[in-house]
């Protein structure tokens, strides 16, 4: 392929910390390049293996929500755009901290901050709204030298609704400082005993198969997930999963213990080391909490993701448990 709008290394633009300061509060505003459709959504529940039936069964969505929805792991997909078109290179990057000028090159996502407020919706056009709220002083880590860039982005849909919002930290920096990614110190876990309930683990090989499907499912061909050779120069051990992999991972997991009438309302999650084509992925899971008393009635999880390798990632989910968006008053 002669070119890859789909790689986000198309779009990174340098230059110096000081530049960078000046983006802070610059904004953007794009529109997702196709509506929110069941190929795509079928695509990816099949990547990270999601059996909620609000992204199979028409019926059953529609009695919720009137249509098919996304998955909520979704919210970024949907944004990227295809690795080549007929009308060229789109004018922003997928992800604004790309655009901001900084001596680094290279880049990882560290930590994702999401809100969820109305379904996605079959047939949904989806515009992103993204603006820069900070750029770190640069900072010495076990992965690099660098700079951590934090946007904020708000979804709406054709209606105007706001659909969600996510709040986005990526790490870039100077690939010849690159040493094996450990991205950042993990918090500590909270301790199971006070867990009410714990989640059955759940296991997945992770093969170059399914790095390619991540790919190809999330539209991101950024080249740590599909080239052998640009990952182990990052330092990993090999082409490894994206960010959008592990919000489907992690939702899918609490969405089975939650039900298909709960709704995520709240995702945060910190990525902590690569997850590599040749490991094996291995949930731990708890139900931190159940308030019986707020409106709607929620629930607090918490799910890490582990590979043989030690800790890969950390999760937090908040479900409403018997209300959906637009107050469609269910029983769980």
């Amino acid at each position: 392929m002669t070119v890859n709008y789909a790689d986000a290394l198309n779009y990174v633009v340098t230059g110096s910390h000081a530049e960078a300061q000046a983006w802070i509060g610059h904004e953007v505003t794009t529109e997702a390049p196709f509506p929110v459709n069941e190929a795509q959504i079928a695509y990816f529940c099949a990547l990270v293996e999601d059996a909620d039936e609000n992204h199979w069964d028409a019926d059953a969505a529609g009695r919720r929500y009137g249509a098919l929805i996304s998955p909520p792991g979704m919210l970024m997909v949907w944004a990227f755009p295809l690795p080549w078109n007929p009308w060229g290179r789109p004018e922003h990057a997928p992800i604004l901290a790309l655009d901001v000028p900084l001596p680094g090159t290279t880049l990882i996502n560290v930590s994702t901050d999401t809100r969820f407020l109305a379904p996605m919706r079959v047939g949904d056009r989806l515009t992103f709204s993204e603006r820069v709220e900070s750029v770190s002083a640069e900072k010495h880590t076990a992965l690099g030298v660098g700079h951590f860039v934090t946007t904020r982005s708000a979804c709406r849909n054709q209606e105007g609704t706001l659909v969600a919002t996510n709040d986005n930290v990526l790490f870039r920096y100077r690939a010849s400082d690159a040493k094996p990614p450990t991205r950042q110190a993990a918090p500590a876990a909270a301790d199971p005993a006070d867990a009410v309930e714990v989640l059955p683990e759940v296991r997945m090989p992770v093969t170059v198969t399914r790095c390619v499907l991540d790919a190809a499912a999330t539209r991101d061909f950024f080249r740590g997930h599909h080239d052998h050779a640009y990952a182990r120069e990052q330092g990993a051990r090999d082409v490894y999963l994206n960010t959008m992999f592990l919000h489907g991972f992690v939702d899918r997991v609490g969405k089975a213990w939650a039900g298909p009438d709960a709704w995520l309302a709240r995702r945060r999650l910190q990525m902590i080391a690569p997850v590599c084509a040749g490991d094996t992925l291995r949930t731990d899971g708890r139900v931190l909490s159940i308030d019986d008393t707020a409106q709607p009635r929620q629930a607090t999880l918490a799910i890490d993701c582990h590979t043989e390798h030690g800790l890969a990632a950390r999760s937090t989910l908040v479900f409403n448990l018997d209300q959906l968006p637009g107050h469609v008053t269910t029983s769980r």
